[in-house]
Parts: structure tokens; sequence; C-alpha cells
């Protein structure tokens, strides 16, 4: 019975590693083939694969003409994999900082619908023979893109994962913006916004023993890369969608307000209220911004639902009810935080509506997200 699983293994002079590595994983009975994309190393790691492979008829070599970046390596390896029916594609390094015993678990957990990461960041997870230079540089850079792009995983730009065919079929790795090791945090922004689920188990990384590494110069071409996915961030888009509305309805809140407002003094409506002429006016200002409220907050969930999250929900009525509690809770929270820096710690009133505004923002845009419209 054939292998479905298939290990994608780049390199670029790993001539001290390679046979090493295969062999590792060939004695610990991983049901999976290896494919090694050389990127037609000096050292002969070509060479050294391809006769490895004339005796071992699960294992395979891609030779690549010019060294042209981890990305399009894995791009190649994935795509030749793809060509051949294989159903999980595993990335992993070459030199031994991806421990081979975590193999089996990263196997297991990869789904049709889920990307399986070893994590360095999670319980359990750590990293061993780095300086603490290096550590504080791949941690906040990690962190750094993780929010930018807004990945759950907490190991945004890990390198040891196991896709499933299913998710490497959508890709289109020709449009790919990273050549290099921006290709990690790339990918799983597009699992992420295409549906499937990012499942992490820890890790164990170990510096490189031999060779060299080839991360010199690759931190900022990746920054670029990250900054240039922030526009691609479905996340990013429906903020920037869900702070288009918020300012569109704070201006129909406002309209309905002034309008509402204007029509019930004319009336005159006779209402109870507390404090003779004045006591009645302020009773028709709060019905009026009742009211407002709640037209505002109607079109906000109308637009909500078919521009920003583009929901399908069928049912509106329990979609619509989670969206006015969140709205409401944001009116509440906004008072209260606006409450506490004038009142409580006498800070001028405009700084008051900055701070509770901002917060409530996040509040409403992420509690819209991961509850009112989650299915979106």
């Amino acid at each position: 019975m054939r292998n479905l699983t298939l290990i994608v293994i780049p390199t670029f002079n790993e001539r001290e590693n390679i046979a090493r590595l295969i062999g590792e994983i060939r004695a610990r009975k991983v049901p999976a083939d290896i494919l090694v994309v050389d990127d037609d190393s000096p050292d002969g790691t070509g060479q050294i694969v391809k006769k490895i492979a004339q005796a071992d008829k699960s294992v395979y070599l891609l030779s690549r003409r010019e060294k042209a970046g981890l990305g399009r390596a894995y791009a190649a390896g994935f795509t030749w994999g793809l060509q051949r029916g294989y159903q999980k594609l595993i990335s992993m390094d070459a030199d031994f900082s991806h421990p081979v015993g975590a193999l089996a678990k990263l196997i297991a957990l990869c789904r049709p619908d889920t990307v399986a990461i070893g994590s360095r960041y999670i319980k359990g997870g750590k990293i061993v023979g780095w300086k603490w230079p290096r550590y504080l540089n791949s941690w906040g850079a990690n962190l750094v893109t993780r929010a930018l792009l807004q990945i759950s995983a907490q190991d945004a730009t890990a390198g040891y994962k196991c896709y499933p065919a299913r998710f490497l079929k959508q890709v289109d790795f020709s449009v790919l913006k990273a050549a290099g090791y921006a290709f990690q945090p790339e990918m799983l922004l597009k699992a992420q916004d295409s549906g499937f689920k990012l499942v992490e188990t820890p890790i164990t990384f170990v510096d490189r023993q031999a060779g060299e590494s080839k991360i010199h110069g690759e931190l900022v071409k990746s920054g670029k890369v990250v900054f240039a996915l922030i526009r691609q961030s479905k996340s990013n888009r429906q903020l920037l969608k869900f702070l288009i509305v918020g300012a569109i309805n704070t201006g129909v809140d406002w309209v309905v307000f002034f309008l509402l407002r204007t029509l019930f003094f004319r009336l005159q409506l006779n209402l109870p209220s507390l404090g003779g002429q004045g006591g009645a006016q302020q009773t028709l200002r709060q019905l009026a911004k009742a009211g407002s409220f709640v037209v505002s907050a109607t079109s906000s969930y109308i637009m909500n639902r078919t521009w920003t999250f583009r929901s399908e929900d069928k049912k509106i009525g329990r979609e619509a009810a989670k969206f006015f509690l969140v709205a409401t809770g944001g009116l509440v929270l906004n008072s209260l935080i606006f409450y506490l820096i004038t009142a409580v710690f006498r800070l001028p009133d405009i700084l008051g509506l900055v701070i509770a505004t901002a917060i409530v923002l996040v509040w409403n845009f992420l509690m819209n997200k991961k509850w009112t419209f989650r299915d979106a």
C-alpha cells in the first residue's frame, strides 16, 4: 500500500545533515515518502539524495537550477506532491531543528479541514540552543506577525507543519508574495482565511548543529512581506469594513436623533417627567436617542451582515439579537469607561471619549466576529 503523506525538505548545502535525517525518519518507520527539493547545492547535497533514492524507492529528489528561496522550494515540492496524489504534505527543515519524533503527531492531527503545526510557543514547546538575542528576535517577530495578520496560531512563523491536500489545491503558488521565510505565515493566513482550522502541537526546536544557517538577511525581507500581507488579511479587510459601517451609522444615529427630537418637540408629547418643562424636554431627548439607537443599530446589523462578514446564517432573528446584545454591551461599556476616565481620574472629556470609543470599537468588532457572525 502506497504512502499518502509526503515530507517535503528543501535543501541548500545540507550534505552534513540530509543523509542522517532521512535515515532517522526511516528508522522511526514514519508512514510517509520523502521529497528533497535541492536548489543546486554546490556541496553535493543533491548527489547524496540521488544515491539514497536509488536504493529507497520512497525517497525522491527534485533538483532546481538556482537558489530561489524557501517559499519557492516548498511551492515546487507541494506542486510535485499534489500531482502525484498525496493527501498530506509536511514542510520540514533539513537541519534537525524540527524533531523527527513529532512527525507521527503532526500526521495524526492533519485532517482535510485542519493544518497541523509543530509549535515552539505553546505550553510544552521550547527552543534549545539559541542565545537570548535571537530568541527575543524570533519571539518578537512572531508576536508582531500574529498581531498584524490576526493569525490565531500561537506560532505564526512556524516552519514545521502538515497541510491537507484539500487546502494546497486551493493555493495559487504563482501569486504568493513570499519567496523566503515569510512563506510560513502567508500560508497560515491563507488557510485561516479559507476556513481551515489551525491546530498546534508542542515541539522542542533545536538549533542546527551542522551546516550554516540560511536565515541571515531574511528578517527585513520577511517584514516587508508581512506588511504587504496585511492588505490581504480577511480579518483586516473585515475590520476596515466594520469601521466604515460604524462611521456611516454614527451619521445615521445623529441624523435620526435630531429628526426625532425635532418631531417630538413639535408634537409636545405629554409624557411623565421630573423637573418641570426642562425635565419633559430631557425625556423627549432620551426617547429620541433610544429611537436613533434602534435605527442605527438595525442599519449597522444589515450592513455588517451583508457586506462586512457576508453572513449566510438562516436564523436571522437569533443573529440580530446577538448583534443588539453586543451593541448594548458596548453602549454600557462606553459609559462606564467614560465615567471612570472623566469622573474618577478627572481627565479631560475628549480623552475619555477617545479611549472609550477605541476600547468599545475593539469590543464590538471582536464580539461580532467571534460570536455574532462566527460562522461567516
